[in-house]
């Protein structure tokens, strides 16, 4: 159960980075917009639910 912790932990962090990269990508270096900033900050919320899961979750391995 750590394991699946750690994976999801690891791909909702890099969730909200790859997005902001591919926004600059898309937009080729130019300058950011409020759309871009609320996406960006919108895309850290499955982090948030991973953690909130793992502390939810972690007297369920304990006997």
């Amino acid at each position: 159960m750590k394991r699946l912790f750690w994976l999801l932990q690891i791909l909702a962090i890099a969730f909200p980075v790859i997005i902001f990269i591919v926004y600059i990508i898309m937009d080729e270096g130019d300058q950011f917009t409020s759309e871009h900033y609320l996406v960006t900050g919108l895309s850290a919320v499955p982090f948030v639910i991973v953690l909130l899961l793992k502390f939810l979750m972690s007297g369920v391995d304990k006997e």
